[in-house]
């Protein structure tokens, strides 16, 4: 059997990746926070080649999606407890069941108990690493541009956590708007909140970009399952040519 097949199928299974990595950044197109991704392919081949080795299976190879961690734009949205990160490489700490998160989505609720959390529960901590939390009877709550909870018109000393990292392209992606940070990113360094109050960082995915991506590997696949087609014909040619001269 010819190798290229193998070169064409390592391909398409690539753009097969290339294309769920779309979908999902058209599917998180107004997904508040949301970061998108893009699809990294290994570049092995092309370093054996220039060190002047003669591989012998040529072969495309996707490693991961590395996060695009460029600032959306802030959208205004009048609701008390949206907050925005002005600065484009801090983040909140969050406080999930496998330890502490980082994000860039401020849309804070108030939960039956008095904290305050993501729309899915996941609560909000302060430099204390405790979770913030407010007075049952609160009548109003909202954050003051450097992070303050203002309850009922009085600001007291809760605040929001704010954090950077020396290395935030090493974060790892935890569900939709959440990292964790691995070593490989450092410790997260307490930073000054910079806030947008009353909005929120809309989704840096661009749908129209992810129409076009999706569109690209999608006409890419198509083309190398043509050429997998093609080289099965060649080898089954072959096979068949050999069986009749014997």
């Amino acid at each position: 059997m010819s190798t290229g097949i193998w070169s064409a199928a390592s391909g398409a299974v690539a753009q097969g990746f290339s294309l769920d990595v779309a979908a999902n950044n058209i599917a998180n197109a107004t997904t508040p926070g949301f970061r998108s991704d893009q699809a990294v392919f290994r570049q092995e081949l092309a370093k054996a080649v220039q060190r002047g080795e003669t591989p012998s299976l040529r072969y495309a190879l996707v490693r991961s999606a590395a996060v695009d961690f460029r600032a959306g734009d802030l959208t205004p949205t009048g609701r008390p407890l949206d907050v925005a990160l002005r600065s484009d490489d801090t983040f909140f700490v969050v406080k999930t069941k496998d330890g502490e998160r980082y994000t860039r989505a401020g849309g804070a609720h108030v939960a039956a108990d008095g904290s305050l959390t993501m729309p899915d529960g996941t609560p909000f901590l302060g430099p204390d690493r405790k979770i913030l939390k407010v007075p049952s009877d609160a009548k109003s709550v909202t954050f003051s541009k450097d992070g303050r909870l203002i309850v009922d018109g009085v600001e007291g000393p809760q605040r929001l956590l704010v954090v950077s990292f020396k290395a935030p392209a090493a974060l790892e992606r935890d569900g939709k708007v959440m990292f964790r940070a691995p070593p490989a990113a450092g410790r997260p360094i307490e930073a000054a909140a910079d806030l947008e109050v009353e909005a929120l960082e809309s989704s840096n995915a661009s749908a129209v970009g992810g129409m076009t991506s999706l569109v690209t590997a999608s006409r890419q696949f198509e083309m190398l399952t043509r050429v997998i087609e093609a080289f099965s014909n060649i080898d089954r040619k072959a096979a068949t040519d050999v069986m009749a001269k014997r």
